[in-house]
């Protein structure tokens, strides 16, 4: 069987074979897990999988994030957790809202979701009506909720990324010549907006930190004219954009044979492989992320990608990990305190790589309700001679 074949065998076996609830006295806590999964554009009405022996690249995530947590099913089965969980596709042409209605969340205690845009926003309001915390495991961003005290955020918001970037860059690296680049757009406003918020005291700026606004098309020598050759020059991507942040990487590469620079991006930067390239093996790139693998010297992460290899055929990206370690951690936290879990998010017992630390939002002081819950802990990442390592 080719690995798409199989992966998707597995995919169709789990969804149709979902619980694993035992006959027990009390009632089994139920979990709805949504993903991504695109079942519908993969399998023709014959039931034929369409693309052979690939995975389209749009079909990935979803089924990494639905494949850790199946490997998280797994191990909580063997640890005699007794679960329902209910797993369904977003891009299936039932909607989140005639779910509801066919009260496919009645009875359920946990929603966990890999969505975004209006999938999110129906989710939290389906939430909050029927009063089910609802784990929003990808989307960093709020949505505009408020009021919402069941929504919890594990993929902190871009606000709380540049905030921890910003308190690095104070602590570390304050002293040095400080460029931010960005282009001219409104996005870019918003990050520029940002650090200067962060930046500003009643005596003025903090940090020197300059401006500087590059057209579409520039060149090395346009970054080399805010550089000084005598000092540590920290150079800030001011943009989430990604063709500008990949211009920008090369140029800085060509530039770090004449100018010491640490280079300081965005939490998009993650899977950039231009990261890789061979100008840039000494030059310290920083960037911020909510999740920090530690690879293969790490007993556990060694483990999960064998079996996560011997189920799949293939190596797991970060988003299968981040399906193990959702799914792992909330089943444990509601079986442990069910209805009061949100009071116990800080709980550490069962986190596996990821150290989270979920706080209460209130968007006004007076409020005693929280509008959200967000994942505050973020992870400063560096890159330097073909190694990735935690610097916080």
């Amino acid at each position: 069987m080719t690995k798409a074949g199989f992966l998707f065998f597995t995919l169709l076996l789990f969804i149709t074979n979902i619980g694993f609830a035992q006959d027990s006295a009390a009632r089994t806590p139920r979990i709805a897990f949504f993903a991504p999964l695109y079942l519908d554009s993969a399998f023709d009405a014959s039931g034929n999988y369409r693309f052979g022996k690939t995975v389209p690249r749009y079909i990935n995530t979803g089924l990494d994030f639905y494949q850790g947590a199946a490997l998280a099913i797994d191990s909580l089965d063997k640890e005699g957790l007794e679960l329902d969980v209910q797993v369904y596709d977003t891009r299936h042409k039932t909607s989140i809202y005639k779910l509801a209605d066919s009260g496919a969340f009645n009875d359920v205690d946990l929603i966990i979701g890999a969505v975004s845009g209006s999938e999110y926003l129906d989710l939290a309001t389906i939430a909050r009506e029927k009063q089910i915390p609802f784990v929003s495991a990808t989307y960093p961003n709020d949505g505009g909720i408020s009021g919402n005290p069941f929504v919890i955020i594990v993929n902190s918001k871009l606000n709380t990324h540049l905030q921890a970037i910003y308190n690095y860059v104070l602590r570390n690296l304050g002293t040095n010549n400080i460029v931010m680049f960005r282009r001219q757009s409104a996005a870019d406003d918003r990050v520029t907006e940002v650090f200067k918020s962060l930046n500003a005291s009643s005596s003025g700026q903090v940090l020197n930190i300059k401006t500087n606004t590059l057209n579409t098309v520039f060149t090395p020598e346009n970054i080399a004219a805010s550089l000084d050759k005598t000092r540590e020059n920290i150079i800030i991507c001011g943009s989430l954009d990604e063709s500008f942040s990949k211009k920008l990487i090369t140029a800085v590469g060509s530039l770090a044979a004449t100018y010491k620079i640490t280079l300081v991006g965005m939490p998009t930067w993650e899977d950039y492989r231009e990261l890789e390239a061979a100008d840039l093996r000494t030059l310290p790139v920083i960037y911020s992320s909510t999740f920090f693998n530690p690879g293969q010297e790490h007993a556990w992460s060694a483990d999960f990608s064998q079996r996560y290899a011997m189920s799949t055929y293939s190596s797991p990206s970060e988003m299968a990990f981040r399906g193990y370690e959702v799914m792992y951690l909330f089943a444990h936290l509601l079986t442990q305190y069910n209805d009061a879990l949100p009071e116990h998010l800080s709980d550490k017992n069962y986190r596996v790589l990821t150290d989270f630390d979920f706080k209460p939002i209130h968007w006004s002081k007076n409020s005693a309700t929280p509008d959200y819950y967000e994942n505050k802990r973020i992870y400063i990442l560096q890159q330097l001679n073909d190694t990735l390592s935690k610097l916080n």
